[in-house]
This record gives structure tokens, C-alpha cells and sequence, in this order.
């Protein structure tokens, strides 16, 4: 009896161990964690200054997942003065050896008539005036970061593992993020991104997280920005996953051309 008790004791503890989670493990299936072909969306932003006063805008968003490489396109739709504006993403995979690659992307402004290529040293810049970055519309390679478990918490009913990205380069203009990472989706649940100074300068809050035809999509998201008290909402109003979306939208032609809308 006291030799079963035991054996159960030790299968018990075994699985714990296997249950546990690395850092690194944990970063890699919150990435992986929506391997959709495609996606079409609306999405609603709303930029908010320190006195109160909004601005809105809506813009059309796609994805195409083609072989390794996520491609994704933004184009503004409204108000008149962004009308337009569109951002092209190519995102590559790691390398064998773990490094990351640069993504390739380029913004193109109607007014100017001219497509202007984004480097890598400027992924960290606020996108068109709201407080996400271009690194955060894409798909942040793992490579760029290193990481680390702070801790478990609750966060509005989800536990969440608490992880740490820390940019390896030391010039990157967040040195670091903090992700709130459900333990049942591997979806972000709350965020906080670190200047240079290793100051707090961006909180994230995240609502509504649901399954939309078997992929998790969270709804609304809001980034604060605690040193300037400038905030952006940023809220799907519809969103299709795995319908067929026009591969030549994912072309820097088709900036220029106009013909993403």
C-alpha cells in the first residue's frame, strides 16, 4: 500500500515537471498561437490626447500566410486626410540557429505619391500617430527578444503567466515588454513596454477575447502611453478568417497603384 502511495506520489510529481513551461516555450506558443491562411478585417482607431479631444479613424486590414512568410497589408479608408495611407509587412521566420530576420515593410503616402521602406532600427516608432508600434502590427520576431517567467496572475478571470521580452539589441527603443500570457490560449492579456531609461511608458489593456471560427481574436485593445497620457483604441468591427483574399494586394505595386481598399 505504502509503495503504491509512493509510486502515485512520484507520477504525480513527474507530471508536474512535464506540465512546466520555459520561458521560451511559453513566448513561442503564445506566437504560434493563430495559424490562420488568411484574415479580413474593419478595424475602428480612436486616438485620444491629453486634453479629451478624438480623432477616428477606420482602416482595412489582410493577412496571407504564404509558405513560411506572413504578409499583411493596412490601408485608411476615413477621415479624408489619411485616406489612403497604407502599410505593407513581410514577416520571416527565425533562422536555424535562432537569430531573427528582418521583416520587410514599406508605408506609402498618397499625398507624396511615393512608398518609403521601413528599416528595422524603425520598427519601434508609433504607427501613424497612435501609441502601437510597427512591431506591433506584425509578428515580432522571437529572435529579437530574450526571456524570462516573472510570475502567475489573474487577470480578469484568466490566469496568466507573466513573461518578459527583453530586446537584445541594446539601442531598441523598448528595451522591454511585459505580457500577461493566458495559461488556456497563449493569448496577451494585459501589456507594459519599457523606454530605454527602463521607464514604464506603455500600458496595454485588452477586452473581449473570444473564437472566431477557431481563432482566438481579441476585439479591443488599448494602449496608453503613461509619459505623454495619449491614448489609442484599437477595436475589430468584423473579421473573416480563411476566406480568399487578392494575393496581389500583398505587393509594393499595389501601394502605388492604390488598388488595396
Amino acid at each position: 500500500m505504502k509503495k503504491s502511495i509512493c509510486i502515485t506520489a512520484v507520477l504525480f510529481a513527474t507530471a508536474g515537471l512535464l506540465a512546466a513551461q520555459s520561458a521560451e516555450e511559453i513566448a513561442k506558443k503564445a506566437y504560434d498561437v493563430n495559424q490562420e491562411k488568411t484574415s479580413s478585417s474593419t478595424i475602428s482607431i480612436t486616438l485620444i490626447d491629453k486634453a479629451g479631444k478624438t480623432r477616428t479613424r477606420e482602416l482595412a486590414s489582410y493577412t496571407m500566410k504564404d509558405g513560411s512568410t506572413d504578409k499583411s497589408v493596412i490601408v485608411f479608408r476615413t477621415p479624408k486626410d489619411v485616406q489612403g495611407v497604407s502599410y505593407l509587412s513581410f514577416d520571416y521566420p527565425d533562422k536555424a540557429d535562432g537569430t531573427s530576420t528582418d521583416s520587410d515593410s514599406w508605408l506609402y503616402l498618397p499625398s507624396m505619391k511615393k512608398v518609403r521602406r521601413i528599416s528595422g532600427s524603425n520598427r519601434d516608432d508609433d504607427f501613424q500617430g497612435t501609441d502601437f508600434t510597427y512591431d506591433d502590427l506584425g509578428n515580432r520576431s522571437l529572435g529579437k527578444d530574450t526571456f524570462a517567467l516573472l510570475g502567475e496572475e489573474n487577470v480578469n478571470g484568466n490566469d496568466c503567466w507573466i513573461l518578459e521580452y527583453k530586446a537584445k539589441d541594446p539601442k531598441a527603443k523598448i528595451s522591454r515588454r511585459v505580457m500577461w500570457i493566458g495559461k488556456a490560449n497563449y493569448m496577451c492579456y494585459k501589456g507594459e513596454y519599457y523606454d530605454r531609461q527602463n521607464n514604464l511608458q506603455k500600458t496595454l489593456t485588452t477586452e473581449n477575447t473570444v473564437q472566431v471560427s477557431g481563432y482566438w481574436t481579441t476585439y479591443k485593445m488599448t494602449m496608453t502611453n503613461v509619459q505623454t497620457n495619449h491614448v489609442t483604441n484599437y477595436e475589430i468591427k468584423e473579421i473573416t478568417y480563411d476566406k480568399n483574399v487578392d494575393a496581389n494586394y500583398f505587393t509594393v505595386s499595389a501601394l502605388e497603384r492604390e488598388i488595396v481598399k
